[in-house]
């Protein structure tokens, strides 16, 4: 705890707004702490030093540091739009030599945050790196302490200047805004510069997340560290609570959205609370993310998908997508499912927007698949999915017209009939042929759209065909 080591209001509610940092420490050492380095003075006849620093940007208490130690210090600088920012590192020197060398990935993910997240938060100061004799790394602003140069730690805790620090967790209920974000943020850096890991980095996190039945982002029990710093929940899972989030939203909402929180003068420079970013995300998307954060980040568990389908005639299939959840604190998760479907030649993957067990979509694919593969690329935290191929369960000789009146086109459904080919007619009161097609059959199905913006308003006749027995005659209102 700080205030067991300096005098200072110690929570998540207040900030001071600026600090002076003085260090005392043999003359011998350096002494590392948050924002610029103003001088450095030799006192006690040469014996000491004295060190001031200084910070003028908000600060929570937890983040405020100071080392000492007999450290090498070097520079480096990133370019930031129009600011060449400084980088500063302090590192034990039997280590400078691993440190010099891996510092260009920190400078390349303060760009790809800064582009992509909003500006690196403290662009008047610098970011550095403090070494220390712990485990890990701690982000203290501007200055995070980390036991080596690896770069999954260093991009993790560069991730927290946006998310942890600029903005803080308002309550440890809410650690995922500063926990999940540094680890999605990890994993965004991991996957720009190393593309070819993310399937199956994606599958091994969400395998841990879904490794329990239970267990929410929310923190239902802060009295326990443990709970708090959950690696399972506040990590990984708020990390792919932020992969659906950008799945589901698009990427150019997602980004959109979090540049929005991260300028949100409510929050920025303070602290914020799951509700804060829900309310950005959805001024910038546009969507309603209430059930979705019930679901994610109140509720528990996950959902496991069993997809149903059926080729119907030569380029559409039939879906239905059934769900179990793991957890009864959630009845059904609403979300956006890719779905690949294959054969031996061709592939093409569709999403549906499913949001009720048992839904039933009907899409045009393009060829005949043998093979459905349920979210390849792991947006999803779902275990267990499958997909089965069904017979089409439809009455023999079944067609089916939608929607009626129509408007600019409307469908034509042909299930198991008992034909090789059909033809398709369209009379207008007058009894003018006003479209017609052949329509080939594939085990008696074929899936038809048929346009109609160029024809009047008035009643319509259409006439369906297939073999020598079936005729099917339907009254349609444009």
């Amino acid at each position: 705890m700080e205030a067991d080591w300096w005098p200072c209001r110690n929570g998540l509610d207040d900030k001071a707004d600026s600090i002076d940092i003085y260090i005392t420490n043999p003359a011998a050492y350096k002494a590392a702490s948050n924002g610029l380095l103003q001088s450095e003075t030799l006192i006690a006849g040469g014996t000491k030093k004295l060190a001031w620093w200084k910070h003028r940007y908000p600060i929570a208490s937890y983040l405020v540091c100071l080392a000492v130690s007999n450290y090498s210090v070097f520079n480096s600088s990133v370019q930031l739009g129009s600011i060449n920012l400084p980088m500063q590192t302090y590192c034990y020197p039997e280590d400078l030599a691993s440190f010099q060398a891996g510092t260009y990935n920190v400078l390349n993910a303060l760009q790809l945050y800064h582009n992509n997240f909003g500006d690196y938060p403290f662009i008047k100061e610098k970011y550095g790196h403090v070494q220390f004799g712990w485990g890990g790394g701690m982000e203290h602003q501007t200055s995070t302490f980390v036991t080596s140069i690896d770069e999954n730690l260093i991009s993790h805790e560069l991730a927290h200047q946006w998310f942890g620090d600029k903005i803080t967790c308002g309550s440890w209920e809410d650690i995922w805004l500063n926990e999940g974000f540094a680890t999605f943020l990890a994993s965004f850096w991991h996957e720009n510069k190393y593309p070819y890991t993310i399937p199956g980095s994606r599958i091994s996190e969400v395998n841990y997340i879904t490794s329990q039945t239970g267990g929410s982002v929310w923190v239902d029990d802060t009295s326990s560290v443990g709970r708090i710093f959950d690696n399972r929940l506040s990590y990984y899972k708020g990390s792919h609570v932020l992969y659906m989030l950008r799945f589901k939203l698009g990427d150019s909402a997602f980004f959109r959205g979090l540049r929005r929180y991260q300028k949100d003068p409510k929050v920025i420079y303070g602290f914020a609370k799951t509700p804060d970013l829900q309310r950005n995300l959805e001024e910038e998307s546009g969507q309603n993310l209430t059930t979705f954060f019930n679901n994610w980040f109140k509720g528990q568990g996950y959902p496991t998908y069993r997809v149903e389908w059926t080729q119907i005639g030569s380029s559409n299939v039939q879906i239905k997508m059934n769900q179990a959840t793991s957890h009864p604190s959630v009845n059904f998760f609403a979300l956006p499912v890719a779905l690949k479907f294959k054969n031996a030649t061709q592939e093409k993957t569709i999403v549906v927007d499913n949001t009720s067990n048992g839904e039933l979509f009907i899409r045009n694919i393009g060829f005949i698949a043998d093979t459905v593969l349920i979210d390849t690329e792991c947006w999803l935290i779902t275990k267990n999915n499958v997909s089965v191929k069904v017979p089409d369960a439809s009455p023999p000789n079944s067609i089916q017209i939608f929607p009626n009146p129509i408007r600019d086109r409307f469908y034509i459904t042909l299930r198991n009939l008992a034909a090789s080919a059909a033809s398709v007619n369209l009379y207008n009161a007058a009894g003018q042929l006003v479209y017609s097609t052949n329509v080939t059959l594939v085990n008696g199905s074929e899936y038809v759209e048929v346009p109609t913006q160029q024809l009047a308003t008035g009643e319509y006749t259409l006439q369906i065909r297939a073999g020598n027995d079936i005729r099917f005659i339907k009254k349609l209102l444009k």
